[in-house]
């Protein structure tokens, strides 16, 4: 990464804030949110399921745990003396049949943990959808976790999101390899649910913001883009900008698993995590309120905006 995100962040660090604890932090989003934490000052402790010295020689400045979260007692230990956690766990890795009683049982055992460890707030980064409407086991999976860590005695700031827009994170992957090696697309019924996506860079800044606006804390804010698209306009736009002549064919079926397969030999994802992914698209995941915007304010990017930023720091990064 050649710049920090929230270099010009209205909010402003503070001084006093106890340790926090960081989840996910092998993840897209939770790798970048380290790094400006880390260069706002602030002292974290990092839970990981994985080698250890790894992860202290990528964030020597940084406390390392090795934790799971289906683990009750290696929760606790991880949360012990922290002041704020960010909860940036999910299982969809392990698949459609197995990541929702994962996610459920680990939002549980967080939810415990931070009780008996004091926990002054949990930052929570959920998805975005219509709770009256049919959700996919994805986002209705997400909505649950964000339920079971609620019902604890810790405050939470829940921040919910739809596309997360970047190099290197999936929907940046699956987008860009299709308009890469296929000449012609077809686009199911649901390419034409709308979303809004938001860049990296901006749900990084809101993320960061929330903790250093403590008025948040208990707070339900929608984080998106300046725009709303279809996931087609999605996809002929990257094309456009990209400068690759496609023909767009919609296609009158839904078959979510024959998308899925597809994608996961055109793109270096898995299966597993794209059929996840491909079965929210089902659902239209707009912001349904706007009030993170008075609340941090800046201006977020739009998604040509995106693209082209997501474009420059992959060929910067080769």
């Amino acid at each position: 990464m050649n710049e920090l995100f929230c270099k010009n962040l209205p909010t402003k660090p503070i001084p006093s804030m106890g340790k926090i604890l960081v989840t996910g932090v092998s993840g897209y989003v939770g790798g970048h949110l380290v790094v400006e934490l880390l260069a706002r000052g602030y002292q974290l402790r990092l839970m990981v399921r994985g080698d250890a010295e790894a992860y202290k020689r990528r964030w020597p400045n940084a406390e390392i745990v090795v934790a799971n979260a289906l683990d009750p007692e290696q929760v606790k230990t991880a949360l012990r003396d922290i002041e704020v956690a960010y909860y940036l766990i999910h299982s969809l890795n392990m698949g459609p049949k197995r990541f929702e009683s994962a996610d459920h049982q680990a939002a549980l055992n967080f939810k415990d943990a931070a009780e008996e460890n004091q926990v002054k707030r949990i930052i929570y980064l959920g998805g975005l959808g219509d709770v009256s409407s049919h959700l996919s086991h994805h986002l209705g999976s997400r909505i649950d976790t964000a339920i079971n860590l609620i019902m604890g005695k810790v405050p939470v700031t829940t921040l919910r999101a739809a596309v997360i827009f970047g190099s290197g994170g999936s929907s940046y992957e699956i987008i860009h390899h299709l308009v890469k090696k296929l000449p012609i697309l077809l686009p199911p019924p649901w390419a034409k649910n709308k979303c809004q996506p938001i860049a990296l860079r901006d749900l990084i800044k809101y993320l960061v913001g929330v903790l250093e606006v403590p008025e948040t804390a208990g707070g339900y804010y929608d984080v998106g883009g300046r725009d709303i698209l279809t996931y087609d306009e999605m996809l002929k736009d990257f094309a456009k900008i990209m400068n690759k002549k496609m023909l767009f064919i919609s296609s009158p079926f839904n078959a979510v698993s024959l998308y899925s397969y597809i994608s996961s030999l055109i793109t270096p994802l898995p299966y597993t995590l794209i059929r996840c992914l491909f079965e929210s698209l089902q659902n239209e995941t707009v912001c349904l309120e706007n009030s993170i915007r008075d609340i941090i304010p800046f201006q977020p990017l739009s998604y040509k905006e995106m693209i082209l930023e997501a474009i420059t720091e992959k060929k910067l990064s080769k």
